[in-house]
């Protein structure tokens, strides 16, 4: 009898044991993103604080979190699906894989769930949902929580959470690992936000609150901010008479954040990673861009907000793309596509970010839960969708066309996809930013035409020059130079520039700026000087630069009747020098030698 008790007893451990393991799994299966650890954790702890580690799975998509410290609310207040998508989710997911430190893989979509309620301390707090746990109470991530100011409304703290998520606190420079603590964190520098419209304004004032230097650049150069909140410049595009590149402007900036565009063209591009960038000549404009920001500018984060319904309207136009952005966000807005899509995952919640959320609520900067509403889509208030003002924004933005591709202007360029080669081949062989040729011109010197027979420059085998400028001549060749300017006895400057040359990139704005004024005071006045642009990289450029004596770029080559005058050099415009050599081509005097000579204050009077 003792024996089968005892069997008895083992058989029915064995039992419950297999039930709750099944109801375990059930539970799993039932949450959609159940975890074993969490489940266990919330069976033998009813504490307000708990901490959790595990991987969160949802059918098909895994969220990897590491050791999240979650609050139990005592009451409940409003709460708030948020979809992230586009170039919006993956500027986010970037940051969040970097501050994690893990190579989780990249996803389409993603999704969190933003609510109010109050602490065991009675505070009205806004935070991210712990949607791991589906126990009641709710649970919400510890490093999210802010506590509302008695002015701000439950509604309007969510909204302010989501929108702040990107577009202020993925994009705060940081200095982290202070004295080598792991918590120890500095926010400081320089930030650049593209744009005008109602996100772009919140995302100025909120990094300027938070005490960065905040640069707003949009087309008007003016938008409703408030500036009292922190250093808030707006600046267009173009800056001052010599219509300067806002980043050569600004020079070293910190972050980016672009609200009416993305430069971060793959899906699956990591702006931190420099392997991205192994193999330059496969890099898309995007990447390229991105690399440019991230040396030239020492600017080591990019945020992008643009959404991919934004993306949809931009690639398919007002008429045709509203209906294709229906049909993806009532696809995309279907709850039970988040919890079984592999191409969906739960945001984990950023390092501080109710911090920051704090600071910005305790300054009054909140983005309404009206601004909001118009921001989302009629389809599904869970995802942002697209606006007329950030298309027209979109579109508008001056381009510059003097690289490789059209690019919107401001922003850094890549005259060709082979700059680097330009770089090793041809830099040694020009000096940069020094006087040109020193010998002595003959008052009128003629042009050497012995290259005009060779076989290499005739008409029939080296296509002409692209005209891509209205006010500057393109020049490639010898014989693009006798055919355009020669043989028809053009009065012409002549803008000798290299591939390689960053001084003749911040110059060529400035020269074309020249060229406009001068175009419209010849077409009131009858004036007849043109302007033109010449490269010296490559095997035509360093066989035209030999052809007019340069050896230095960025020089400037003056033409009168088809013959030379003289050059001069300068590194930068507008330049004494080259004034007084126009003035000397524009009156027919005889040419200065003086402007030879480096020193503009040795200039003759």
């Amino acid at each position: 009898m003792n024996r089968l008790n005892i069997l008895f007893t083992i058989q029915l451990k064995w039992l419950i044991l297999l039930l709750a393991s099944s109801d375990l799994i059930c539970c799993h299966r039932r949450s959609g993103c159940q975890a074993l650890s969490s489940s266990i954790s919330s069976l033998s702890s009813s504490s307000s604080s708990l901490s959790t580690s595990a991987s969160y799975s949802c059918s098909g998509s895994t969220t990897l979190v590491s050791s999240y410290s979650t609050l139990s609310l005592s009451s409940v207040g409003k709460s708030k699906l948020a979809i992230l998508d586009g170039a919006e989710w993956n500027s986010v997911q970037s940051i969040l894989r970097d501050q994690q430190k893990q190579q989780s893989s990249m996803t389409n979509y993603g999704y969190m769930k933003v609510v109010t309620g109050k602490d065991e301390n009675n505070r009205r707090i806004v935070a991210m949902e712990c949607m791991a746990d589906n126990n009641s109470p709710r649970t919400v991530y510890e490093d999210s929580v802010a506590v509302i100011p008695p002015k701000v409304s439950d509604e309007d703290a969510i909204s302010t959470f989501i929108a702040s998520l990107s577009s202020i606190h993925c994009a705060l420079p940081r200095i982290e690992n202070i004295g080598g603590s792991i918590d120890s964190i500095i926010l400081t520098g320089k930030v650049v936000v593209l744009g005008s419209g109602e996100l772009a304004c919140f995302s100025a004032e909120g990094l300027a609150c938070m005490g960065m230097e905040v640069f707003m650049v949009n087309n008007k150069g003016n938008a409703k901010v408030k500036k009292s909140t922190g250093k808030l410049q707006v600046i267009k595009p173009a800056i001052g008479d010599s219509e300067t590149a806002f980043s050569s402007h600004l020079g070293q900036f910190d972050s980016l954040v672009d609200t009416i565009g993305n430069e971060r063209l793959s899906s699956r591009l990591n702006f931190d990673d420099d392997d991205d960038y192994s193999d330059v000549s496969s890099t898309s404009l995007g990447e390229s861009t991105l690399q440019m920001l991230k040396s030239r500018h020492q600017c080591d984060k990019y945020v992008s907000t643009l959404t991919h319904s934004q993306s949809i309207i931009a690639s398919e136009g007002i008429f045709g793309g509203p209906r294709q952005v229906d049909g993806y966000i009532e696809k995309i807005g279907n709850p039970s596509f988040l919890t079984n899509s592999r191409e969906c995952q739960i945001i984990s919640p950023p390092r501080a970010i109710g911090n920051t959320l704090e600071v910005l609520m305790g300054k009054g900067v909140v983005f309404t839960e009206k601004q909001r509403r118009k921001a989302c889509s009629k389809r599904s208030d869970a995802i942002r969708g697209w606006s007329l003002s950030d298309f027209w924004e979109q579109t508008s933005w001056p381009r510059d066309s003097s690289g490789s591709s059209t690019t919107r202007f401001g922003l850094p360029v890549r005259d060709d996809p082979d700059d680097d080669e330009f770089d090793d081949i041809y830099e040694d062989k020009f000096t940069i930013l020094e006087a040109p040729y020193q010998d002595d011109y003959d008052e009128v010197g003629e042009f050497d035409t012995s290259f005009s027979t060779s076989p290499s420059n005739s008409s029939n085998s080296k296509s002409r020059a692209i005209q891509k400028n209205p006010y500057v001549l393109n020049i490639v060749d010898i014989e693009g130079m006798e055919s355009e300017i020669v043989s028809t006895e053009k009065n012409c400057i002549v803008f000798m520039s290299a591939k390689f040359c960053r001084t003749c990139k911040t110059i060529d704005p400035v020269f074309t700026r020249m060229a406009r004024i001068n175009q419209e005071k010849n077409e009131s006045s009858g004036g007849d000087i043109s302007f033109a642009k010449a490269e010296t990289s490559g095997a035509a450029g360093k066989k035209l630069a030999k052809y007019v004596s340069v050896q230095a770029v960025p020089s400037f080559v003056f033409i009168r009747e088809g013959q030379i005058l003289g050059q001069a050099s300068a590194s930068k415009l507008p330049s004494r020098k080259i004034d007084k050599a126009l003035q000397l081509l524009a009156t027919g005097a005889d040419w200065d030698y003086s402007l030879l000579d480096d020193d503009e204050n040795k200039l003759s009077k």
